[in-house]
């Protein structure tokens, strides 16, 4: 049986990894736990684990010092490294102290599981390192580098590129972001699961993930010219929309065939996913449909457009003026070429179609009185294109104002049936239906209006009628958690506890006469 040492500085977190799994089934047991580094070596002057789990950040000494310092003196000891942060700037590190595996916070039984067969593997065969998680590990370091650290030498990247047998000689860079705010862990998790959509979608082409920060993750997708991305990522847009309570929108770079372009290739994925945050209709956007800007152009119409866009939705019709006078009047002083003029109003041409298909207007769309996009764009002058873009625009607030009172009763709708069928089976997408609205804009306007996610809210409804029915019945907790349409009751009394911070039957021991 295998020694296993538990460090984390929170006390929670150290508690569920040792209750999460079944640790004599894996041939283990915890011997030791500890709240930081330098405890954790005092621990080791008693009897030496087999295996460490550390997490990265704690006081006085972190993960990695520890790791160096078993790495110095219990080399047979194995370390397994759990972090929140999907940042690869530790990598390099952890390789050099001989860290078995990474585990990404919030962590699955399985991932956990896993990272310890590796190490029991290890210790098993005596070897310092398994080739091929620390070959994957240094690819992953590696593509990190050359997209944000690109100042290596060509020698030495092209030398390393064919020592880790990176696939390299064509590719694009996609970037995807989690439009969702919910906290960080909810996102770090979610970022992780989608991995596997983008690998079944793409899954003839070999995918390198770079994750960056909580909120985005980078893409490698190596295929030659002739592959187009767009529908494989139309395709993991819509299955994140039907199946989580996410949004996420893509940005597709150019094509590429040199490694060395790669902090190129992010840069162009950065800028067409941050245009498709503000396009409801086009989550997915390749470089190739963006206005030719400079960095600094792009970025100062990006946030004009994230102000018209957000003006648009808040119905703010002065707003939408100024902001339009303000965008045409920077276009015209920086002299932009005319055909980027013309992307930039397709873009909110698009803005504004999304809006009416997200009142439920669709009927507007072919208006006479609604500019259509040729329209819009035809004759060669801006003050011509910003005219017909200001009428398209005040046409589309003229209509969605017209029905703002009945969005809101819409909304309330939503509320009253969540509230009235809280133990039946609840999804954005059936809610969505039901209102006749985008799932998408639903989620959007629903948080807008009320301050919180719908999936948070229909949690709400259910544990507060759990509540009465701890206080005010004999039934068992898996009948309580069936009644209030959550079929899982270990789940259900996770989500209690996180909620009330009591377990379900210490609530009612503390509620009761």
């Amino acid at each position: 049986m295998y020694n296993v040492m538990l460090v984390d500085n929170e006390p929670a977190i150290l508690h569920a990894l040792a209750y999460s799994i079944d640790w004599a089934a894996q041939d283990c047991r915890i011997m030791a736990t500890a709240r930081d580094g330098r405890e954790a070596m005092l621990q080791f002057d008693k009897q030496p684990p087999d295996i460490v789990i550390s997490d990265i950040r704690m006081p006085e000494m972190d993960g990695l010092a520890l790791a160096k310092w078993i790495a110095d003196h219990y080399p047979t000891c194995k370390t397994i490294i759990l972090t929140g942060f999907p940042d690869f700037t530790y990598a390099q590190q952890a390789i050099n102290y001989r860290v078995v595996d990474f585990v990404l916070k919030p962590t699955s039984e399985e991932k956990l599981i896993a990272a310890l067969n590796t190490a029991k593997a290890r210790l098993a065969e005596e070897q310092p390192l398994h080739a091929s998680n620390s070959r994957a590990l240094e690819q992953n370091l590696l593509i990190h580098q050359l997209i944000f650290d690109p100042g290596q030498s060509l020698l030495y990247t092209m030398q390393r590129i064919h020592d880790l047998g990176l696939e390299l000689s064509q590719y694009y860079v996609l970037r995807f972001g989690v439009s969702d705010s919910r906290d960080d862990a909810a996102r770090i998790a979610f970022l992780q699961d989608v991995q596997d959509m983008w690998r079944e979608v793409f899954e003839e082409h070999t995918l390198y993930f770079v994750p960056r920060a909580e909120r985005f993750c980078y893409i490698v997708l190596c295929a030659d010219a002739a592959f187009s991305p767009t529908a494989g990522c139309n395709a993991v847009v819509q299955t994140v929309q039907q199946t989580t309570d996410f949004q996420i929108t893509v940005g597709i770079s150019a094509h590429h065939t040199d490694p060395l372009d790669l902090s190129q290739a992010a840069q162009q994925a950065d800028h067409a996913q941050q245009m498709a945050e503000y396009s409801p209709q086009m989550p997915v956007i390749s470089f190739s449909q963006l206005p030719v800007l400079s960095d600094q152009h792009a970025t100062r119409i990006t946030e004009e457009l994230r102000l018209l866009q957000s003006a648009l939705e808040n119905r703010n019709r002065s707003t939408v003026e100024s902001g339009l006078d303000r965008l045409f009047a920077y276009l015209r002083r920086e002299a932009i070429p005319f055909a980027s003029v013309k992307r930039i109003a397709v873009i909110l041409y698009e803005c504004g179609q999304g809006l009416l298909i997200s009142y439920s207007i669709e009927s507007l769309l072919a208006d006479a009185a609604t500019p259509g996009l040729s329209a819009l764009l035809e004759g060669g002058d801006i003050g011509n294109v910003q005219h017909r873009l200001h009428d398209y625009l005040i046409a589309v607030l003229d209509r969605i104002c017209c029905n703002a009172t009945d969005l809101d009763d819409l909304i309330f709708q939503v509320k009253q049936y969540i509230d009235q069928n809280y133990a039946g089976e609840l999804s954005l997408e059936g809610l969505a239906e039901y209102v006749h609205l985008s799932a998408s804009y639903l989620s959007k306007l629903f948080k807008r209006e009320l301050g919180q996610n719908i999936s948070n809210y229909i949690q709400s409804v259910r544990i507060e009628h759990a509540k009465v029915l701890l206080r005010t019945t004999s039934m068992k907790t898996y009948e309580i958690a069936e009644a209030v349409g959550i079929a899982d009751p270990v789940y259900f009394s996770k989500i209690f506890k996180k909620a009330t911070g009591q377990k379900p039957k210490d609530f009612r021991a503390a509620e009761s006469p």
